[in-house]
């Protein structure tokens, strides 16, 4: 008996790639959905600007945590009917949140859009890789994705700030929903009703360990979103979730030990290379975030608006592409791993010591191109080959608890530079802050000088000497704030690069680097 395909026989092979890529980028885009527009989401839910880097957190948290789970879905139910689930979830979850105002909802909800928009990633993603038959095809395929997932930030970026110029803010969510129904449509008619995995009941579903994991994983975000803001250990907050999360996370490790079926395998730790493999993510996570920074001089100093800072960051966007194509060259050549992770990282030094040196108060958008599209020819670089090394390091049987690690990784580098950004802002703007205080005094000349510039200005635009006096104390007030945001900016990007050399060094004198070639096995379905 002929085995029915996948999709449709009449379909053109390129028609269902187009219809993948138009259903896998809403998902996507709803990572960062707020992250280029913290200012527009401040004011509509009236909330702060860490409470925004929580939502997102959220999100993240659920889709790291119940990857696992997810694979006992999959395998239950056939694809069509799990896709059209989580299709169906996630309308009726932006549809609320198109109705919702509450901050405490708004996180609920957030945490649920991330369950039910991983069915629809998964069923896509396993989609793609089961069209990947040859090697050259599956090497072109992971660096696709993961290329994806690269400028998925900045292009939700550039979408949400054009509509925002048109739209209320709720109207994103209604937006979120006319861009799923396209590609989702167009997937439900060209598939046929099969499964892709082997048929699994619902018995013995280690529904256990994914409680544990949820609060542990929350609580950490609330470290790294709250803790420099309540004052790191001084704040009980902070210490309930400090030690509610090495608890649980303890309770979650002899879990896994005690279960015949554990809901990630451990074992995946015995390899030195997987270990060494995250490890270097992790760093390239923390280093990534860095960029966040330049986004927020642009806004901030340069006085860009969202859409042209989301404009000039299609410069980095092809800066991945261009980088994403260039690696998955060296991968089905079977460059050196080494090699490959030296010339990523020495480019991302390269966008760290160049902004280093670009920043200030008055400069032309066109000084940051080249320094963009670095960033993104560096990032690009170094996603696909420490994924392909960590996940091919294990042994296949386990490759799924590999990639459920890995997506952990990620997400607490990614959270991890939100906190290390949260902690060194406060703490070196306040530094500053005193020190340029201390220089800017009633009897310092400059000062006066600077002082008479702005009165006279504001005198000259008709405004009346005692208001421009008190006008000019203002601008000389938020100079000395500009000031320290730089200075910050460019301690951080100093620090980063530091980082990224050490980091090299380590990668250079490790030996057992120097036998290893990129894998091109095929890896379980990562997010």
């Amino acid at each position: 008996m002929e085995t029915l395909p996948i999709f449709k026989r009449w379909v053109p092979e390129w028609f269902i790639r187009a219809t993948l890529f138009i259903v896998l980028m809403p998902g996507l885009f709803l990572l960062g959905l707020y992250a280029g527009n913290v200012n527009e989401t401040v004011g509509y839910y009236g909330i702060e600007p860490a409470d925004v880097q929580f939502s997102i957190l959220v999100y993240y948290v659920a889709l790291a945590s119940f990857f696992s789970l997810e694979q006992r879905l999959v395998s239950y139910f056939a694809a069509k009917h799990y896709f059209l689930l989580g299709l169906l979830l996630t309308i009726l979850i932006n549809l609320a949140l198109y109705h919702v105002r509450q901050t405490q909802i708004l996180f609920v909800l957030r945490f649920f859009q991330g369950i039910c928009i991983s069915g629809i990633i998964a069923t896509s993603m396993n989609l793609i890789f089961s069209r990947m038959r040859t090697e050259r095809v599956r090497i072109m395929g992971y660096t696709v994705f993961y290329g994806l997932l690269l400028v998925s930030a900045p292009l939700s970026s550039l979408v949400v700030s054009w509509a925002l110029q048109y739209l209320e803010f709720n109207a994103l969510y209604k937006l979120m929903i006319y861009m799923q129904l396209p590609g989702a449509i167009l997937l439900l008619l060209i598939m046929n009703h099969v499964r892709l995995k082997r048929h699994i009941p619902l018995y013995q579903v280690e529904w256990i360990s994914f409680v544990l994991m949820v609060p542990a994983l929350l609580m950490w975000a609330y470290m790294m979103v709250y803790g420099q803001q309540e004052n790191g250990l001084d704040s009980p907050r902070i210490w309930f979730c400090l030690l509610g999360s090495m608890a649980l996370a303890t309770l979650f490790i002899l879990r896994q030990r005690s279960l015949k079926r554990p809901y990630i395998n451990l074992n995946v730790f015995k390899s030195s290379s997987f270990v060494l493999g995250l490890l270097i993510l992790l760093v390239f996570y923390v280093c990534r975030g860095a960029l966040g920074l330049s986004s927020t001089y642009f806004a901030t100093v340069l006085k860009m608006d969202p859409i042209h800072v989301s404009e000039l960051m299609l410069v980095n966007m092809a800066g991945i592409a261009v980088g994403s194509l260039i690696v998955s060259r060296f991968v089905i050549l079977k460059k050196s791993l080494r090699l490959i992770l030296l010339t990523g990282f020495a480019i991302l030094g390269i966008f760290h010591v160049w902004m280093y040196s670009l920043f200030s108060n008055q400069a032309e958008p066109i000084y940051y191109i080249i320094p963009l599209f670095l960033q993104g020819l560096g990032a690009a670089t170094l996603m696909v080959p420490i994924i392909n090394f960590y996940v091919s390091a294990v042994p296949a049987s386990i490759s799924s608890s590999a990639s459920a690690v890995g997506i952990l990784v990620r997400f607490t580098g990614f959270s991890l530079s939100m906190g290390i950004l949260n902690f060194t802002r406060l703490f070196s703007k306040s530094l500053h802050y005193h020190r340029l205080q201390d220089e800017v005094t009633a009897t310092n000349p400059y000062t006066l000088q600077r002082l008479s510039q702005y009165k006279e200005t504001l005198m000259h635009q008709g405004m009346a000497g005692d208001q421009a006096s008190l006008v000019a104390n203002k601008w000389l007030g938020q100079s000395v704030d500009l000031q320290t945001q730089l200075r910050y900016s460019m301690d951080y990007y100093l620090i980063v690069a530091a980082v990224i050399g050490v980091t090299m060094l380590a990668i250079a004198l490790v030996p057992y680097l120097r036998t290893k070639l990129l894998s091109t096995r095929q890896p379980p379905i990562p997010f």
